[in-house]
């Protein structure tokens, strides 16, 4: 699961969303895959989860959308954006 800085605003466009940083004053543009990605963050879905649904949606093999969806993900993590949680295990 991942949470949203306390200061980041996301704003969906018709061909995408911006990401800003309101504390920052960073921007984030991404394209309509990746409004999809944080829509699916936003709620709560792992990095797995997201995989499947991408998979299924833009009807490809889920080993390139996973490795499309680490770097996105990665992307939002250095500008500091979103952070990944850790699930509880019980």
């Amino acid at each position: 699961m991942f949470s949203f800085d306390k200061h980041v605003k996301i704003r969906q466009e018709k061909n995408g969303a911006v990401v800003f940083d309101t504390l920052r004053e960073k921007v984030f543009i991404t394209d309509e895959i990746g409004a999809h990605i944080l829509r699916l963050m936003k709620e709560g879905l792992s990095a797995e989860e997201m995989a499947a649904v991408l998979a299924e949606r833009y009807e490809q093999a889920p080993e390139v959308i996973q490795r499309h969806l680490t770097e996105f993900i990665q992307q939002l993590e250095e500008s500091a954006l979103v952070t990944a949680e850790e699930e509880s295990r019980g």
